[in-house]
């Protein structure tokens, strides 16, 4: 038996830092780079990625439980088999044997390895997890894979709002407001696997969204990886301080209108008010980051905006930034042809990637 499956990276359009509180909605699109992950029955447990080539890691099941023979650097993986196996004995399923995992990432460069900042902990999360549902013959809906993803994460204690899960897991582009996480650690202290994954979560939504329809992402890699987890934490440890507290708050109120601005734009298919919602967010983060102590709009990053608006194609950062990729949105072709010859000439690698279709 043998079963692959896939799942898309991403990247945030709107609405970063915002989002990693419950309620505050960000715009967020599933990207057309992907990992792939094979599941094969085997007569003993193996785990290999790409990532790490000389690397096959032998596992094997002791009292209902998978041991691996050695520590490893795929906790995320290790943690998505996990809740996917508890999963479908609590469906039913009969757990036993082995299988060969096989993970693949078009999600970092194919020469040093450096991730272009896509979700690649996300991605690969999900996918192990559509596999294994797969391989059991359970359903694949977005909202299993999504929560199953979820609760992969929360085990290993980590932050982010998990929108990169989201996106992997719906495809296209989404407009999400994350889960109340608080609410999450207490519902998985009493209930099992399957309970969570049929229950309602409190104050997730996620939705499809339908940019305007005359523009086109544009994607420009800084060469610089960055650490969400980190950045994330920085912000988080910077709240102990009352004034930042007051920042934090303001911010949030003003991303959640803006994204809320943005979203009826692509609603109403409006290219202008689109736009104006975009410039208006990258001010926000802008405003954000000083008030924070956060560097989100390296120097090479802002020149990547400040070349896409001499153009008139509006651009801002894309996730935590610190480096990684920035983003602006172009109506015609002339108009990326010139965007991408100048980034080039900046050092700005243009990626050739699109947006990924829905699930």
């Amino acid at each position: 038996m043998r079963v692959q499956e896939k799942a898309p990276g991403k990247l945030y359009l709107a609405g970063e830092y915002a989002v990693v509180e419950a309620g505050y909605p960000a715009l967020i699109a599933a990207m057309d780079q992907y990992i792939t992950v094979t599941a094969e029955k085997s007569e003993s447990g193996r785990l290999y990625s790409s990532q790490n080539p000389s690397l096959v890691l032998a596992w094997k099941r002791e009292s209902g439980q998978l041991s691996f023979s050695m520590k490893h650097p795929y906790a995320s993986i290790e943690s998505a088999m996990r809740t996917a196996e508890t999963y479908a004995v609590e469906q039913g399923c009969s757990a036993q044997g082995h299988y060969h995992l096989s993970v693949d990432s078009e999600l970092d460069h194919a020469e040093t390895g450096t991730k272009y900042g896509l979700g690649s902990s996300g991605a690969v999360t999900v996918a192990v997890i559509k596999s294994l549902l797969a391989y059991y013959g359970l359903s694949k809906h977005p909202l299993v894979i999504y929560k199953l993803a979820v609760l992969a994460q929360m085990k290993l204690e980590m932050t982010g709002s998990f929108g990169d899960i989201a996106a992997s897991s719906f495809g296209g582009v989404i407009a999400y407001s994350s889960v109340n996480r608080t609410w999450l650690s207490q519902a998985m202290a009493r209930q099992s696997i399957k309970e969570l994954v049929d229950s309602e979560w409190k104050n997730l939504e996620i939705r499809a969204v339908q940019l305007p329809m005359s523009i086109q992402l544009m994607v420009g890699w800084t060469g610089a990886s960055a650490s969400t987890d980190q950045l994330v934490q920085q912000m988080t440890s910077s709240l102990n301080k009352t004034e930042k507290e007051g920042a934090h708050v303001s911010f949030l109120e003003a991303s959640k209108n803006c994204v809320e601005f943005i979203l009826s734009s692509c609603q109403d298919n409006d290219l202008q008010g689109f736009a104006k919602g975009i410039l208006e967010n990258r001010q926000l983060l802008q405003e954000f980051s000083q008030a924070m102590g956060l560097v989100i709009e390296t120097p090479l990053l802002k020149t990547l905006c400040e070349v896409a608006s001499r153009h008139g194609a509006p651009a801002k950062t894309s996730g935590a930034g610190g480096g990684d990729c920035g983003i602006c949105f172009v109506a015609q072709p002339l108009m990326r042809s010139a965007i991408a010859q100048e980034w080039s000439q900046k050092g700005i690698q243009p990626l050739t990637i699109s947006i990924a279709p829905r699930a």
